[in-house]
């Protein structure tokens, strides 16, 4: 299914790029042209979140297999129990929303590092300005981290306790961590 969204993502890329160039008057092989940053900027979101959520749907779907083998054992006896089922429609349902919204904040510094990292490739002459969008990308790489983790957390803990990630949220449940 991903590598399928990735071609399809590929396609409107493309399509995209043929469009700027079309808006300049010429071709993409002719022109060094670029569509604004406003389309890269939501075509990488779509993808990075697209990304996102599917690995943690992965996640949580193993978290909650693992969770009721731990809490339940006779449930998940065998390769093809009922708690990979189960596990499955919980992450494909109550928990989707909670997946989709932690995966849309990563998606997002993900999509700013990049856009940085590519500003920082276009402005390699200038040592000023590298320096500026180095400090900016190492703030969203330390940013990144810190949401992966808090979203794996937040994951196995509301899968394991059937919660969604508002009701994690509040202050209450940080006293676990």
């Amino acid at each position: 299914v991903s590598f399928g969204y990735l071609m399809v993502w590929m396609v409107a890329m493309v399509g995209v790029y043929d469009a700027a160039a079309a808006a300049a008057g010429g071709n993409v092989e002719g022109n060094n042209v670029q569509p604004s940053w406003g389309y890269l900027f939501l075509l990488l979101l779509s993808l990075f979140w697209t990304q996102q959520v599917f690995q943690n749907t992965i996640h949580v779907i193993v978290a909650g297999v693992v969770s009721t083998w731990w809490f339940a054992p006779d449930e998940a006896s065998s390769c093809c129990s009922v708690a990979i089922k189960d596990s499955f429609i919980r992450a494909t349902t109550s928990s989707f929303g909670s997946i989709c919204f932690g995966s849309l904040l990563v998606a997002i510094i993900q999509t700013l590092r990049s856009m940085v990292e590519s500003a920082r490739h276009d402005s390699s002459n200038d040592g000023c300005a590298a320096f500026v969008l180095c400090l900016v990308d190492c703030l969203l790489q330390c940013l990144q981290g810190i949401l992966e983790y808090f979203n794996k957390f937040a994951y196995i803990y509301g899968e394991s306790h059937n919660m969604i990630m508002c009701v994690i949220a509040l202050p209450s449940s940080w006293t676990k961590i």
